[in-house]
């Protein structure tokens, strides 16, 4: 009959030891955890741009390094709208995944608003190359996109920039948002339907023209 081995002293500290290893290891494991969510919650979310008289904010996210896939992109839109719809840009930077980070619009649109709209039905009225609320607001009819490299994208905004650097006058028939958008594109060496169709059915056939 083996003796029972009672422990001694020794093996109960060693014991003791032991135990209070482990606890302090899961206590530093959760003090570092929580540090680390502590610094997600803190770090930077997306950028806000500020255009006519809405902010547009893009997706909360944590920055991250600038990989070999970031670039442009511009986006050719059409929206519900006065009569027919409108026809208006959106461009900027896109992140690592592809997202937009920064975003701008422009698309030509009479000075008066509405009262412009109605009266450039019959004869040209003032307008100017700008983003309106209706563009933030609006769920898109149709979105054709171009990624766009940082020499494209310059050029792109240069021909932007060109463009509105004119006077304009917006008229139904003879200078609406696909006249805009057809001095943009062609500025960017594409092809176009022509200006009379809708805006919805204009950037289809954008898109069909244009695509590889």
């Amino acid at each position: 009959m083996r003796a029972r081995i009672r422990p001694g002293p020794v093996i109960w500290a060693m014991a003791l030891g032991a135990l209070c290893c482990a606890a302090l290891v899961s206590m530093t494991a959760g003090t570092a955890g929580a540090a680390e969510n502590t610094k997600a919650q803190r770090a930077p979310a997306g950028v806000a741009v500020k255009q006519g008289t809405k902010a547009l904010r893009a997706r909360a996210s944590v920055p991250e390094k600038r990989g070999a896939d970031e670039g442009y992109f511009v986006e050719f839109r059409s929206r519900p709208g006065y009569l027919f719809g409108h026809t208006y840009l959106v461009y900027g930077r896109m992140d690592g995944r592809g997202r937009p980070t920064k975003t701008r619009y422009a698309g030509i649109y009479p000075i008066d608003g509405q009262r412009g709209l109605i009266m450039g039905s019959v004869v040209p009225v003032p307008a100017s190359v700008r983003g309106v609320e209706e563009d933030y607001k609006e769920r898109p009819s149709n979105i054709y996109r171009r990624k766009l490299s940082a020499p494209q994208y310059a050029r792109l905004t240069n021909v932007i920039r060109h463009v509105s650097a004119d006077d304009h006058h917006w008229s139904l028939l003879f200078a609406n948002c696909n006249d805009f958008a057809i001095e943009v594109a062609h500025g960017m060496g594409m092809t176009t339907p022509p200006s009379w169709v809708m805006p919805k059915a204009f950037i289809a056939g954008l898109r069909e023209m244009n695509e590889p």
